[in-house]
């Protein structure tokens, strides 16, 4: 004990007591034993100072505990003081967890995978060691007892390690979610699912050790809700940059304030940029996530992970809604009053109504058909797969709809022409007409404009002149599928 070798001490101690008591009634043995004790009580003082240093590490916190079980210490007292003693150094990783989860864009910041590394080497190595420490020392040691105490012992031995795990990880876990949410932001999907998958592992080896404390549950559910987290900062990252485009191709159209023959070629290019930037954007979004569901991350095995992923979180938490969420921008466009005026170049309704004319057509079915064959969803319980044909009723509808509105709108816009040429001239004084009026010319011009931005953007329809002494009459019919968009002048 001097030389400081307490496990020795002990061992030694042990042995010798057998003997000690059974002839402590002979003086010789009397006085030895009474120096024994003396000598080992002051070796439990100083192993129980040992654990109360807060120097001391968990696997000499555990040494110490192993020695004072074996002095007969009470197990449940010093099971409370073995778990306080490892709290005080969890604690410490605690904050170097919750100091790096903070962090964001700082010059020495971790990255993600960086930063789960230091989790996972760093507080859960330490947690693991006390929980198998403490499960050998309080209830393994008990379980193998065929008696009821003993028996009732461990169970409350396991129940008090099951708390002081949920408290620990709760704060550990809660660190880092939010550190995880922060890096799903960058829609970096390769180093996000790289870290999830670590942390994953690490959690159900640690589950392993102790299958009552329910790790494995609480690593579902963050895998879960990373995913979830991740999946719908995709999906606002694809609305926001359809709404940029949008906004681009709105202000374009302002800019060039009437339209000419040069804003009528651009109308084809403003609708292939907002078909891009659905397309690309979906695929692009769709590639990142594949790595959710690669064969050599380990979560991705599990069958309700991937099912729930591909279904609920890809197929309509990102294809379908993004469909959707385009359908209902589009249809907006479509809700001015009678009595008010456009705020929005009316070129931008019929840009849209092709849009959406093309997306019935074929730009659905494409895109549902790229994210199932990447993603396939499989339908579980209550949980059903939309139909592709409910989309396509719905975006022939609102093809329709913008036709019908772009006709409105420029319907007005040419009647105030011819109302305003009569209204302001005085019929009463006027020269006996020589020649077409200047308004009337305006509304050639007009009808001529918007012709040619009709056939701009339908150049698959089918035109016909019929002559006549005032020009001609030109009928577009635009057919699909049996399905027609009839459009008139």
């Amino acid at each position: 004990m001097e030389m400081g070798f307490y496990a020795q001490a002990v061992k030694t101690y042990v042995k010798a007591s057998r003997v000690l008591a059974q002839y402590q009634h002979m003086p010789s043995f009397s006085g030895i034993q009474s120096d024994c004790q003396s000598i080992v009580a002051r070796l439990k003082s100083d192993l129980k100072n040992r654990l109360d240093d807060p120097n001391s590490t968990t696997s000499m916190t555990a040494e110490t505990v192993d020695l004072l079980l074996a002095l007969n210490e009470p197990p449940s007292q010093l099971c409370h003081q073995f778990l306080d003693n490892s709290q005080r150094q969890l604690e410490k990783d605690l904050a170097v967890i919750a100091a790096e989860s903070e962090k964001e864009g700082e010059r020495g910041a971790m990255d993600i995978v960086e930063y789960v590394n230091v989790v996972c080497s760093g507080f859960l190595a330490n947690l693991s060691l006390v929980i198998q420490s403490c499960y050998d020392m309080f209830v393994k040691r008990h379980l193998m007892s065929t008696e009821k105490e003993e028996l009732k012992r461990s169970e409350v031995a396991q129940q008090t390690l099951c708390e002081f795990i949920h408290s620990l990880m709760a704060q550990c876990l809660a660190n880092v979610r939010r550190k995880l949410e922060k890096e799903s932001v960058h829609l970096d999907s390769g180093q996000l699912v790289k870290a999830v998958d670590k942390l994953s592992g690490k959690l159900q080896a640690m589950n392993r050790l102790l299958p009552a404390a329910g790790l494995e549950h609480k690593s579902k559910q963050l895998t879960q809700q990373i995913a979830e987290s991740h999946t719908s900062c995709h999906a606002q990252r694809l609305r926001q940059s359809f709404s940029d485009t949008l906004t681009s191709v709105r202000q374009a159209l302002v800019t060039a304030r009437r339209p000419s023959s040069q804003q009528d070629d651009s109308l084809n290019g403003h609708c292939t940029a907002l078909y891009a930037s659905i397309k690309s954007g979906l695929e692009s979004s769709l590639g990142q996530l594949k790595a959710f569901i690669e064969p050599t991350v380990s979560f991705s095995d599990k069958r309700q992970f991937r099912e729930t992923f591909c279904l609920c979180l890809v197929r309509e938490g990102i294809v379908i809604s993004f469909i959707n969420h385009v359908l209902d921008t589009c249809h907006r466009f479509t809700e001015t009053g009678d009595d008010q005026s456009p705020s929005y170049p009316p070129s931008l309704v019929l840009i849209l109504s092709r849009l959406v004319h093309d997306m019935d057509r074929s730009t659905i079915c494409y895109l549902v058909s790229y994210g199932d064959e990447r993603f396939p969803p499989r339908e579980q319980g209550p949980i059903v797969a939309t139909p592709t044909t409910q989309l396509l009723r719905r975006a022939g509808d609102v093809a329709q709809e913008l036709l019908d509105h772009y006709v409105k709108v420029q319907g007005q816009v040419i009647s105030q022409m011819i109302r305003k040429s009569v209204e302001t001239r005085d019929w009463l004084h006027t020269l006996e007409p020589r020649s077409v009026r200047s308004g009337m010319k305006r509304v050639v011009e007009e009808v001529t404009l918007l012709d040619k931005q009709v056939a701009t953007l339908y150049e698959d329809g089918a035109k016909k002149e019929q002559g006549s002494e005032g020009g001609s009459r030109h009928t577009y019919s635009y057919t699909q599928g049996g399905k027609g968009y009839p459009y008139s002048r």
